[in-house]
Formats: C-alpha cells, sequence, structure tokens
C-alpha cells in the first residue's frame, strides 16, 4: 500500500461513513418536522376553515418548490409528466383532501393519526408495484404496528361516525400510492427531483383550486403566529418535506422508510402533550411500545 492511499484512507472511510448516516440523520429531522406540523396545524385551523387552510397551504408549497426551482436555474420542462401527474394527484390532491374533508366532518384530534396506516398500505403495494420483499419479519412488524397504533388511535372511542376514520386511512392510502408511485419514478432512469416534486405539487393544486367556492379568505383572523404556522405547514413541511422525502426514497426501501414513518404519531403525541396538555392514556403507552417493537422489527430484516 502506498503512503497516498494510507493517507487518503481515513478521508475516504470518513465519506463512507458520513454517506450511511446522511439518510438517517434527514430522516430523523423529517420526523420531526412532520411529527411538529401536527401541533401546527391544530392551532393554525383555529384561525379559518380546513377548505381555506388546505387550499392556502398547498398553493405555498407549490410556489416555494417553483421558486427554489427558477432560483437554482433548473430546466422547467416537466420531467415524465404522466408520472408526476399520478403523485401528484394521489399525493397533493388527494391525500390532503382525505384528511381535510376528516376534519369537517368532525373528526380531530388523534382521528388525523390514522393516515399512518400508510406504511401498511406502502408494504402491500411495494409488494405488488416494486417487487419489494414482504417476509416473515415483515409481516410481524405490520400486525405489532397496527395493533400499537390502533391502541394510540382508540378508533372505537372516537365521536363523528365512522365517516371520518374511513377518510383518515384513505388519506393514509393516498399517501402511501404517491410514495410507491414515487418509488417506482426514481427507478426510470435520471430524474431530476426538484423538478419533479414542483410539477407534481402544480398538478396536485389544479384540482384542490375548484374548491375555492367553498373558502372563506374573508373570514381569516391573521396574526403573526398563523402566517409563520402557515409557512410552517406550507413551506416546510409540505414543500422541504416533500423534496426530503423522495430524496430518502431514492435511497431505501419504500417499505422500509414508511414504516419507521410511524415513529411521527409518536413524537406527534409527545409534543402535543407538552405544548397542547394532550397527555397518553395508558393504553397509548403501549401502542407506542408496540410500534417501537415493530420499527425495531422492520429494521432488522
Amino acid at each position: 500500500m502506498s503512503a497516498s492511499t494510507t493517507t487518503l484512507n481515513p478521508f475516504l472511510s470518513r465519506s463512507a461513513a458520513s454517506a450511511r448516516w446522511l439518510p438517517m440523520l434527514l430522516f430523523a429531522a423529517l420526523v420531526t418536522l412532520w411529527a411538529y406540523n401536527y401541533v401546527v396545524m391544530k392551532q393554525t385551523l383555529q384561525a379559518t376553515t380546513p377548505i381555506t387552510h388546505l387550499i392556502l397551504r398547498t398553493t405555498l408549497g407549490s410556489l416555494t418548490l417553483f421558486g427554489v426551482l427558477l432560483a437554482r436555474g433548473r430546466a422547467i420542462r416537466p420531467q415524465r409528466l404522466m408520472q408526476a401527474a399520478q403523485v401528484g394527484l394521489s399525493t397533493t390532491c388527494l391525500y390532503s383532501l382525505s384528511i381535510t374533508l376528516a376534519l369537517v366532518a368532525g373528526a380531530a384530534g388523534r382521528t388525523s393519526v390514522l393516515v399512518f396506516t400508510m406504511p401498511f398500505w406502502v408494504a402491500l403495494l411495494s409488494r405488488w408495484l416494486l417487487a419489494e420483499p414482504f417476509g416473515r419479519r415483515t409481516r410481524q412488524a405490520l400486525l405489532a404496528g397496527f395493533v400499537g397504533l390502533m391502541l394510540i388511535v382508540a378508533p372505537w372511542q372516537l365521536h363523528g361516525g365512522v365517516l371520518p376514520m374511513l377518510l383518515a386511512v384513505l388519506a393514509g392510502f393516498f399517501w402511501a400510492l404517491g410514495s410507491v408511485l414515487s418509488k417506482r419514478a426514481t427507478r426510470c432512469g435520471q430524474l431530476d427531483s426538484l423538478n419533479f416534486s414542483a410539477w407534481q405539487a402544480l398538478i396536485g393544486l389544479l384540482p384542490i383550486l375548484a374548491l375555492w367556492p367553498w373558502a372563506d379568505f374573508a373570514h381569516i383572523h391573521w396574526s403573526g403566529s398563523f402566517v409563520l404556522g402557515l409557512l410552517y405547514a406550507g413551506v416546510l413541511s409540505s414543500a422541504v418535506g416533500w423534496l426530503a422525502w423522495l430524496w430518502l426514497l431514492k435511497r431505501l426501501p419504500a417499505s422500509t422508510l414508511s414504516f419507521n414513518a410511524l415513529v411521527i404519531p409518536l413524537l406527534a403525541v409527545a409534543m402535543a402533550a407538552v405544548q397542547l396538555g394532550e397527555w397518553p392514556l395508558a393504553r397509548e403507552l403501549a401502542g407506542m411500545l408496540l410500534v417501537g417493537a415493530g420499527i425495531v422489527l422492520i429494521a432488522r430484516r
């Protein structure tokens, strides 16, 4: 071994270690960002109607992505427009709309956490659309995670009927579908993630704008906290969060990534307890342990 090779080895080792840890660090930041978004959403929705909030935050997300695209001098012509349309309609439009309708129907609080049936849908869809493995450990993880999530949400105690719960689960399905379709798009050769993200957001926004007659912009209770919360939900959670999610989907299996995202409702419950005073019950804590067990199982498969 030459002296130059010996000198370079520590740098190469550190570079390899950074490459291994970067996705994990980004995922941890994304999980924290999306978990706190539940607290932010709950607070900002008090200042306006859900449909108004939906239009504002999705518009902010789309404008942010296109603004970054233009600022970085990237090509604005869409790449794989059909695939971007599929992802946009499932993720930006139907996912966001389903959550909003669940809130309109009176399903507040923990009902929104039902969206995190998403990893279970991803595991099933990835088997079908991506041919990702679905072994015994994955089935055990799904079972533990599902039982744990049900203990946290306790759908049998929710008020407002079955429809809000179904809408929240449907939101989880659409998020899963969008994630799997995005993963499949990244497998079809070179893809500009920023261009793809901007166009899917714009295409998904167009049907949402059709809800304009049901919005109420005249009676928004404007305040500094509302503006900051809206920027958090629209810019950070929607635009920046989606870019990070797409970047991670390129480097990690969709089923593993989405199942580990189950830590988001756990953090959301903890954050809501600290900031909003919504302390979890004993069964919710038991559910968190089961979800944690599922995460360990899926990580070790």
